[in-house]
């Protein structure tokens, strides 16, 4: 799954905007030791990181960066036209244009084994790209990159068109090109076929839409918790609520050396409270002590063993 991250709703992923800086803090500076690059406190960001600046990020099965790139805006300002002097022709400057830069991977994620194609993440990052263009209404995206990534994506079967001959940068580290991609349609189609990832990977979250949602108020927890209470019956209810405090209480005596019960039975214990607000409240039994057999359990065994005996 590719997450879009905008001025909007970058708030909801802090972890992964300091995991993606940080990552091209180890590449770009410590790895490369590209010239006018910064680092501050291990992150590396520059002026195009903007609030009009939109990053794509691929994230792993536990919400961890893999790999993520940025695109801005071409009627603003980009990592390109910074470096026009790479272009030989005009650059682009169009709302149906976006410049693509920093696209980076993870160690572990930037080949697959050997592989000709890349990493899953990475095969995502590529179709979030062009599902990105396709919701934005895009057409065309362009980029300064090293000439063996420019290579690469042309490898994938996208039309990458040099708008200049690459050229070698700060005294032979790299070689640099200037390009164009159309996007569309028949590329997606295209690069969905050539992966064989055939569902949609891009997400959006609509701030927005979080911002409008009316909170929940403990009224309407309340009315909620009561008409539950009416289809359960409110004694049956007190029942259950009691076997599941004795169960959180074996479990806390499992799990723990030094268990809390009362840490435990917190969230327990609020929703005792929104009972008591729908009147359906109930007054706990003291609590079996850790370690201790539950109420009832000696009776039952002594039970057991009798009727063992006379059989």
């Amino acid at each position: 799954m590719i997450q879009v991250i905008t001025s909007r709703n970058q708030f909801i992923y802090g972890k992964q905007l300091d995991q993606m800086f940080r990552m091209r803090h180890e590449y770009y500076v410590l790895g490369h030791g590209w010239d006018g690059l910064t680092g501050v406190d291990g992150r590396e960001v520059d002026e195009f990181d903007d609030l009009d600046a939109v990053y794509l990020v691929s994230v792993d099965e536990f919400g961890d960066v893999a790999a993520s790139l940025r695109l801005n805006p071409t009627t603003g300002p980009t990592l390109l036209k910074k470096f026009s002097a790479y272009a030989d022709a005009p650059l682009p400057a169009s709302e149906t244009c976006w410049d693509l830069s920093r696209w980076i991977a993870r160690p572990d994620q930037r080949r697959a084994d050997g592989k000709r194609w890349p990493s899953n993440h990475q095969r995502e990052l590529a179709l979030g790209v062009l599902e990105f263009c396709q919701s934005r209404g895009a057409d065309c995206l362009t980029m300064l990159c090293e000439a063996r990534l420019a290579e690469r994506i042309r490898a994938y079967g996208w039309p990458v068109e040099y708008l200049g001959a690459p050229r070698a940068y700060e005294g032979g580290k790299g070689t640099a090109v200037a390009a164009r991609i159309d996007v569309g349609d028949h590329v997606l189609a295209q690069t969905r076929a050539k992966t064989g990832i055939l569902s949609p990977v891009l997400y959006e979250v609509d701030a927005a839409a979080l911002a409008m949602r009316p909170p929940a108020t403990p009224a309407h927890d309340a009315e909620a918790v009561e008409g539950l209470v009416r289809e359960i019956e409110p004694q049956r209810l007190r029942e259950l609520v009691r076997l599941l405090t004795k169960s959180v209480v074996a479990s806390t005596n499992r799990q723990t050396d030094n268990p809390d019960p009362a840490a435990a039975l917190s969230l327990l214990a609020a929703f005792n409270r929104m009972l008591e607000v729908s009147g359906a409240g109930f007054d706990l039994a003291p609590l079996p002590a850790i370690g201790a057999p539950a109420a009832g359990t000696e009776d039952q065994t002594d039970q057991r063993r009798a009727s063992s005996s006379g059989n």
